[in-house]
């Protein structure tokens, strides 16, 4: 039997997005690495014990516009994603300019319902309704300018 997950999401006010957010940030992707992930997960099957899975794994560094929310030292960030709308995960095009809401996540990405922690990381999903800068309504960004206290 297959496994098959699919993205279904609460759509959010503007305020919520950004109060649930630990990142909020407008940015260029200046570089994408992906990354393709075998895993072994345990079954309940004697003869055999482990599927094996595979998986994307993709780094987006991004080089920040506008800082809204968030502690970064750097004019630099990478979120990762599975790159997948099916899954939730997000795929931006090189060069391309977002509007991020990321969140610090220590679960392994595509391991829903999992507790096998790593080191925390930055992720979004199309949930979070990270989206192309130019598709940003101008209210959502007087809003946030407004929730972030700057202009």
């Amino acid at each position: 039997m297959s496994e098959i997950c699919a993205c279904s999401c609460f759509k959010k006010s503007v305020t919520e997005n950004f109060k649930g957010a630990d990142l909020v940030f407008t940015g260029q992707v200046v570089e994408i690495i992906e990354h393709k992930m075998i895993d072994s997960i345990p079954t309940d099957d004697e003869l055999k014990p482990f599927k094996i899975r595979k998986y994307n794994r993709i780094e987006f560094k991004f080089k920040i516009l506008k800082l809204y929310k968030g502690d970064i030292d750097s004019e630099f960030v990478s979120i990762y994603t599975t790159g997948g709308i099916i899954d939730c995960g997000n795929y931006f095009p090189i060069n391309s300019k977002q509007f991020v809401y990321s969140y610090i996540t220590d679960v392994r990405l595509n391991d829903y319902g999992s507790d096998r922690k790593v080191k925390p990381y930055y992720s979004t999903s199309t949930c979070s309704q990270t989206k192309e800068l130019k598709r940003t309504k101008r209210r959502e960004i007087k809003e946030i300018e407004q929730l972030s206290g700057i202009k």
